[in-house]
């Protein structure tokens, strides 16, 4: 094998998760953060689904990226009719993964 011929490793990993989404139960009217803290290279785009749907963020649906590469989706006041499954997918050119969690909004 020739040395330095390719690219190290590190530089080619599949998206994985290091903090996955978790399952929520709120009240209505109240804010839920839902996050994530994917790793990979090239560092994966990360996308949120509701019930196998694409989050459109407007309204009061909110996706932002911290510093330390955690992506939180902030859903504000939160209704009955967001409840449902809700999936974060991580992809880049080498893989993609999915995790998945519930919400839950119950009646105040």
């Amino acid at each position: 094998m020739e040395v330095g011929g390719s690219l190290p490793y590190h530089l080619k990993e599949p998206p994985s998760f290091q903090v996955a989404p978790c399952d929520q139960a709120v009240t209505e009217g109240q804010d839920v953060v839902m996050s994530v803290k994917a790793r990979g290279q090239p560092k994966p785009m990360v996308y949120w689904l509701k019930d196998r749907v694409s989050v459109k963020t407007a309204g009061h649906f909110t996706v932002r990226e911290m510093e330390d590469g955690t992506s939180e989706m902030r859903i504000g006041s939160a209704q009955r009719s967001d409840a449902g499954l809700y999936a974060c997918r991580i992809i880049n050119e080498y893989g993609s993964k999915q995790a998945e969690c519930r919400l839950e909004v119950r009646g105040r």
